[in-house]
């Protein structure tokens, strides 16, 4: 190792692939002998990993066009955690294989409706790939849903110990912060701040969305610890999380937040301490809100007029905006009566920054059908687990997870959510630690 880093400060093109070979064979290595230490990696990758896109070249539909409208012409963006993701899969697959542990697999109530609506997406998008309508762009992003299924599934088939899924929970929220501070250090820039090593350009809508659910989180252990000190901790945790959030000035993420606060109204037992907690931020919100941020949301309604914006009644509404409503107008008046059924595939239309058209467009209505009941399972899951875990850090988590995918639902109207590694992995990654606490504890029980 040492021997190839001083190589690559002196011919770095010389020595890239040993290097991307090494590192390879070190996660495989680590996968062997430690899942644990594996999924540590993992987790600080999730956020803190770079990326690299392949592909992005405008399609010939774009060329006649003049515009990039498919997701395919946007390319494939590639990511550490999606390398470290797929080798820590196969390994684990292998090692499960040579330790003969397959009977000690775990079923999940999630198990049927996430490999139906997978299924679902992979036969549309192989049936447009026959067709010529769909590259292999579509098969990689139809394997990169596979992967959060995989992460969950990782997650709850390993972990048996209520001490591993506890570091596991801190190595998240550490992740949480470094990326929160990288993005508070973007603030004096005068950008919207967006997630590390995001490219120039960055997503502030995904980095936005993460923050509002791990917020939420957060939140759940603060109203459910009774340590004091702990108390303290997890409120200046949730302050570095909220500054750079604010400065996301994503839309999107602001009501997904306000969602997810409303269902910790209505679903926490601690209701009085959060009214109380609501009362001093409205009171606090008009002195420390930025204008830039009060700017961005009544942008939505006082945008300089311009061609193609959608007017409700006297009030015209951004381009941005329109043209999300306008989606989902042009999938549900076009593209869904000419693909019914079975949608266009992934990549397979038009770009659409919304989650739910997106679904039907690609994968058609019983694509949708599946996609509902999905997200039905994992709302059920987390609802029951928030009532009935008996650790109450866990049960603060479950009931976070909870508000925080209430929240992720609404932010899914104008954004890609679901299909989001920066989102979904670590989301993919809590329930899983939520799950594994609750059959820890069942195990536990059984025993006594």
């Amino acid at each position: 190792m040492l021997l190839l880093f001083a190589t690559s400060l002196v011919a770095p093109e010389l020595v890239k692939g040993p290097i991307l070979l090494l590192a390879g064979f070190m996660i495989v290595v680590i996968t062997f002998s430690s899942v644990e230490l594996a999924l540590y990696f993992l987790i600080l990758a999730t956020l803190l990993s770079p990326e690299l896109t392949i592909g992005g070249s405008p399609t010939h539909g774009d060329l006649i066009t003049g515009k990039v409208n498919t997701t395919e012409s946007r390319g494939v963006t590639v990511r550490l955690d999606d390398i470290m993701l797929t080798l820590i899969s196969i390994t684990w697959i292998f090692r499960i294989a040579i330790r003969n542990e397959i009977s000690l697999l775990r079923y999940t109530p999630i198990n049927q409706a996430a490999g139906l609506y997978w299924f679902a997406a992979a036969f549309s998008t192989l049936i447009a790939f026959f067709q010529g309508d769909v590259g292999m762009y579509g098969i990689f992003f139809v394997l990169k849903y596979l992967e959060y299924f995989i992460l969950f599934y990782l997650v709850v088939n390993h972990i048996h110990d209520t001490a591993i899924i506890k570091r596991l929970l801190i190595v998240m929220i550490a992740t949480c912060l470094i990326a929160s501070l990288f993005g508070m250090a973007q603030i004096p820039q005068d950008i919207r701040v967006s997630a590390p090593f995001e490219g120039e350009q960055g997503e502030p809508n995904t980095f936005g969305g993460y923050l509002m659910f791990m917020f939420s989180v957060l939140l759940g252990i603060l109203l459910h610890t009774t340590n004091n000190k702990q108390r303290y901790q997890l409120l200046l945790m949730l302050a570095v999380i909220l500054v750079p959030f604010v400065f996301t000035e994503s839309r999107s993420s602001y009501l997904a937040f306000a969602a997810s606060i409303i269902l910790f109204l209505f679903f926490s037992q601690q209701k009085k301490l959060l009214i109380f907690m609501c009362l001093g931020g409205l009171a606090l919100a008009p002195i420390v809100i930025p204008k830039s941020v009060v700017t961005r949301i009544m942008f939505t309604f006082n945008q300089a007029e311009q061609e193609g914006q959608l007017d409700l009644g006297d009030v015209k509404i951004d381009t941005s905006t329109t043209e999300r409503l306008k989606s989902w107008e042009r999938v549900l008046t076009k593209s869904f009566p000419s693909h019914p059924f079975f949608g266009v595939g992934a990549t397979g239309g038009r770009f659409l920054d919304a989650m739910y058209p997106r679904v039907l467009l690609e994968t058609g209505m019983i694509g949708l059908v599946l996609f509902i009941w999905f997200l039905r399972r994992i709302w059920v899951l987390l609802r029951k687990r928030s009532r009935d875990l008996k650790d109450p850090i866990m049960r603060g988590v479950a009931l976070g997870a909870l508000c925080g995918y209430g929240g992720l639902l609404v932010h899914a109207i104008g954004a890609n959510t679901f299909i989001i590694v920066r989102i979904m992995e670590p989301f993919m990654i809590i329930l899983g630690l939520v799950l594994a606490m609750h059959i820890v504890e069942s195990e536990q029980k059984e025993e006594t």
